[in-house]
């Protein structure tokens, strides 16, 4: 009211308004709220503080930082005026940059750096209780009906899964709402600041994981939630994740061989290393499967004093199984309603409920449980794009993955008969992923998928030939499915599958073609 007019514009926070100002100086107002949240920025940001003089006048000093901190900590000032001048990197800067780190530095298994790392941030993790989730398969669908059953219950709740499949910023949510790309950049440019800094005194330079997974844990403390939901990049004990300290309850999805360089050439040593975010005391959701994956996971559990559940196969029972969602009875709920398609969506609901009913002061009501799952989205995951023909993708992209779309296609096209598209990274074992599922295809297209890990499609023509008479390779997502459709004709089935960073191309291509 005071700043009425066209160049005033009223933003909720430091992030929108620098995204209002875009490359100009803004001048903002604002109570204690400009100080809390300017704390965490100033050293990415010009600040020149305002200050009322006695006659009246507004002085202009230079920003003083220690005087902003010491105010900020105090919270005195009802009113404050500041000038922005931007620093901070924009989002198309910050993606190159975390991009430019991804290249330099892949997978480098350890803790220490992600420790030093928030420590410079202050530990933002510290700030809130995690659901920390570690698993071959189901560990994203876990995650989202998780958060979905406690935002249910009245919390506010900040997820953090990985990778992105349709939209870069989609990992990091609070509430389901993605960082903004103002905060995005906001958060990139101060990792950088502090990335720089630890190599100029000879640390170990964190990687774009780490960077990533500290931007989360800050950016969800930031907006104060009340919990987090996070899931393990890769393995668990030395996964980047793996310093949360607060955890509430650990959860062991599916787990299959994969990443066997670095997790170890066993169920049991891949378990070993996965039940390493298992800590003193908490208690642990399991999900029933291979029996030394169990026995392994029980011995962690008996040398923490961490209570186990596991939630078994034959505890769940699944009424009816549409194209949308499956609906089954458990000792968790009965006649429980997810909108998510696949039979092995009942497990990951079941192991959800279970890892929540271990939350102290979480009481969910059987009205709240069903609605909270029928609003549960996660695409790529068995989703069908269109109907005639019929399309599916799925992320299957290792053996334990295709068994479970092998399931899912048997149980609803007994006889096969259907069209494949499939695109894998060179380094997973493509040779039985094929074997699970390219028997199953009359006819399948093979692509290149869009990462430098990536299988050609040729490669990987030549080894589905062994499982399918015929196999061809595409030069595109695009022209793969021009071929598949010509293929599958108006009533056919067409499934798409293997990594999921070429899904989101596959879901442009049907929009335009379907």
């Amino acid at each position: 009211k005071c700043f009425a007019g066209p160049d005033c514009v009223t933003v909720p926070d430091l992030p929108h308004a620098l995204e209002a100002a875009g490359g100009r100086d803004v001048f903002l107002c604002g109570g204690e709220q400009v100080y809390r949240e300017g704390l965490p920025l100033a050293d990415v940001l010009y600040l020149t503080q305002v200050h009322a003089a006695p006659d009246g006048d507004a002085r202009f000093p230079e920003f003083d930082r220690a005087a902003f901190v010491e105010t900020a900590r105090s919270r005195e000032g009802s009113c404050t005026f500041v000038t922005l001048r931007r620093r901070a990197m924009t989002y198309a800067q910050a993606r190159a940059f975390a991009a430019d780190v991804s290249a330099q530095k892949g997978i480098v298994p350890g803790l220490e750096p992600m420790r030093q790392l928030l420590a410079r941030l202050g530990n933002p993790h510290n700030r809130m209780p995690f659901v920390h989730i570690a698993g071959t398969n189901g560990k994203g669908s876990t995650l989202m009906l998780t958060a979905a059953l406690l935002r249910e219950a009245g919390l506010r709740v900040g997820t953090y899964a990985s990778p992105a499949v349709f939209h870069p910023r989609e990992c990091w949510q609070v509430d389901g709402e993605m960082i903004s790309e103002g905060e995005y950049a906001l958060w990139m440019t101060r990792l950088r600041a502090v990335r720089e800094a630890m190599q100029a005194e000879g640390q170990a330079a964190p990687t774009a994981f780490e960077l990533e997974t500290a931007m989360a844990f800050g950016w969800m403390a930031q907006r104060g939630c009340d919990i987090a939901v996070a899931e393990c990049g890769m393995g668990g004990r030395d996964d980047a994740t793996n310093v949360i300290t607060t955890t509430a309850v650990s959860v062991l999805t599916s787990i299959g061989m994969d990443h066997m360089k670095f997790l170890g050439g066993t169920p049991a040593e891949i378990a070993r290393a996965k039940g390493g975010i298992i800590k003193p005391g908490v208690p642990v959701v399991l999900q029933g499967q291979d029996e030394a994956v169990e026995r392994e996971i029980a011995e962690i559990c008996r040398a923490q004093g961490s209570a186990l559940t596991v939630v078994r196969p034959e505890q769940l029972r699944v009424t009816q199984a549409d194209a949308d969602s499956i609906t089954f009875d458990s000792p968790w709920g009965r006649a429980v309603r997810v909108s998510l398609p696949g039979r092995v969506q009942a497990r990951n609901a079941a192991t959800a409920l279970a890892a929540v009913s271990q939350l102290p002061g979480i009481a969910l009501g059987e009205e709240q449980m069903r609605r909270a799952l029928q609003r549960v989205r996660w695409p790529g995951r068995l989703e069908q794009l269109c109907g005639h023909p019929v399309i599916l993708m799925d992320g299957a992209h290792n053996p334990n993955a295709a068994q479970r779309l092998r399931e899912e296609l048997l149980h609803r096209w007994p006889d096969g008969g259907l069209v494949e598209i499939a695109g894998v990274l060179a380094d997973k074992d493509f040779t039985e992923v094929g074997h699970l599922v390219a028997p199953l295809a009359r006819y399948i297209v093979t692509v290149t998928p869009d990462s430098p890990r990536a299988l050609g499609a040729e490669a990987l023509a030549d080894c589905l030939r062994q499982f399918c008479g015929r196999v061809e390779p595409a030069e595109s997502v695009e022209q793969a499915l021009r071929l598949a459709l010509r293929e599958a004709g108006e009533d056919g089935v067409i499934v798409a599958f293997g990594s999921l960073s070429w899904l989101h191309s596959l879901r442009r291509a049907v929009e335009e073609l379907v």
